[in-house]
């Protein structure tokens, strides 16, 4: 459709308008929240309800008491835990031995003895892959035997919907039908 009376040449029937044209005025009403000594700022900046302390030293400090009168929280009342064992008893500890020591040096028993402190004491071994030394990830990794090196080697073939009859897919089946009211 086109736009009627585009350079608002043709006039309306009050004055100012343009025939084809529809007028319309918005308006709107603005409110600022005015804070403090200067409303017309329109901020709160807090420093009217407490003195600025310039430092720490000016900070009156006060010992917060729990129970009765602990300057700590003890956390052994009031919880729900008044069966914390705050030491294990003896009766039941058991000490671990490691080779009869009392602690794993992991010097023997872990496929390290003699433990190797530097490289010089290593012996260099070249790793073998399908016989080779090296891993080409041709072979063996999951069906891959058949690894297409470049694109003309590939076969193409063209994808076929509604079980392999049409070439492209019209989206008519299986989809439920919009309905106006």
């Amino acid at each position: 459709m086109a736009l009627l009376n585009p350079s608002f040449e043709d006039a309306g029937a009050l004055p100012g308008e343009a025939t084809h044209w529809t007028l319309t005025a918005v308006t709107s009403l603005e409110e600022l929240a005015g804070f403090g000594d200067a409303p017309e700022e329109a901020w709160e900046d807090f420093e009217r309800w407490f003195e600025r302390l310039a430092s720490l030293d000016d900070v009156v400090v006060v010992l917060a008491f729990f129970d009765t009168l602990k300057g700590y929280e003890a956390f052994e009342s009031g919880w729900d835990n008044a069966v914390y064992l705050y030491d294990l008893p003896p009766a039941q500890l058991a000490t671990a031995t490691f080779d009869g020591k009392d602690v794993e040096d992991c010097e023997s028993g872990w496929s390290n003895v003699p433990y190797a402190r530097d490289w010089d004491d290593i012996t260099a071994a070249t790793g073998v892959f399908g016989g080779e030394p090296r891993e080409d990830f041709e072979d063996g990794w999951r069906s891959n035997d058949v690894y297409a090196w470049s694109w003309a080697a590939v076969t193409a073939s063209a994808a076929m919907f509604d079980a392999g009859t049409q070439a492209v897919e019209a989206f008519e089946s299986a989809w439920t039908r919009a309905t106006t009211q």
